[in-house]
């Protein structure tokens, strides 16, 4: 084979299915990472800040919480804000991260 040859078969190879396996592996990790995010919500959050981002008035509305302020969100859930506690201590950094992907998910953000 010569090396044209050799050229075009590793370039076709690079188009095929593989790489479109490799195009839905990010999906399916953020499609897992939501998932995450929703059951760590369900489990943590929801009893103040209501089943899918609606709130019982008890909670923070996170339905208005903005996008682009990530590092307060990640501020109030792990050092507490009034009266929301402390999570810090309680939640992994994949929580944290699983959180906020649900919560954008949830706002319908785009990435």
């Amino acid at each position: 084979m010569d090396l044209r040859a050799a050229a075009l078969t590793l370039l076709l190879g690079a188009a095929l299915p593989g790489g479109a396996v490799a195009q839905q592996a990010p999906a399916a990790d953020a499609a897992a990472r939501v998932e995450l995010g929703r059951r760590t919500y369900t489990g943590t959050c929801a009893r103040c800040h209501g089943l899918n981002l609606v709130t019982s008035g008890i909670g923070f509305d996170l339905r208005t919480f903005p996008q682009n302020d990530r590092e307060r969100f990640e501020r109030s859930v792990t050092q507490g804000l009034r009266a929301m506690p402390a999570l810090g201590g309680a939640l992994t950094p994949e929580q944290l991260d699983a959180l906020w992907a649900y919560i954008g998910a949830v706002n319908g953000w785009k990435p």
